[in-house]
């Protein structure tokens, strides 16, 4: 008695193109969304971080009783780091301090360093209105001293307005969250609108 051959398990040429190319057209398509998703997520991260901040100033200055200061600094992580940078700027990152004296700039000797803020991606920009510009200030009493005007902080990346999103701090000192859409962009995201 004769055995059948064995039978070969396994793809043909054309097959496996086939599936190359269903893969291809799947991957070119999924791709693109993805780095959408990572973008969208790096935003969203960057100003949860942002918003924290803004908020612990407000905590701080309460529970402290002192008036506690959100500054733009040009290098946060410094060893001395100071306030200071490029105007309505506050993309190279913040210091949060507690101030020990009467002006509104970080110094050692008479503040306590509360926090350092940098923003984790090159990739996302973060304005500001002229009210924000160099800082944002909270009294004791949880509210800002930014003149009744409302400090605006947009943040941007690659994607555009329609994507960007704003805080807005008005007098009160809550911050309030702005997400840019394609029928409502934020036309903040180039230079911040005066509120």
């Amino acid at each position: 008695m004769q055995q059948p051959p064995p039978s070969s398990a396994g793809f043909t040429l054309i097959e496996l193109l086939v599936t190359l190319a269903i893969a291809a057209i799947i991957l070119t398509q999924a791709v693109p969304s993805f780095q959408n998703v990572v973008k969208s997520n790096r935003l969203a991260s960057e100003t949860n971080n942002l918003v924290s901040d803004i908020n612990l100033a407000r905590s701080e200055a309460v529970k402290r009783g002192v008036r506690v200061i959100l500054c733009r600094s040009a290098a946060p992580d410094a060893a001395t780091p100071t306030c200071g940078g490029s105007a309505n700027t506050w993309t190279t990152g913040w210091l949060l301090f507690a101030s020990g004296d009467a002006n509104n700039t970080y110094e050692a000797a008479n503040d306590t360093l509360l926090r350092i803020g940098k923003p984790k991606g090159g990739q996302v920009s973060i304005k500001t209105n002229a009210i924000a510009n160099n800082n944002l200030e909270y009294d004791p009493d949880g509210t800002t001293n930014e003149g009744g005007g409302t400090a605006v902080f947009a943040l941007c990346d690659d994607q555009g307005e329609t994507h960007g999103r704003q805080i807005q701090v008005n007098g009160t000192g809550r911050p309030r969250l702005i997400k840019g859409t394609t029928s409502s962009p934020l036309p903040s995201c180039g230079t911040p609108i005066q509120i």
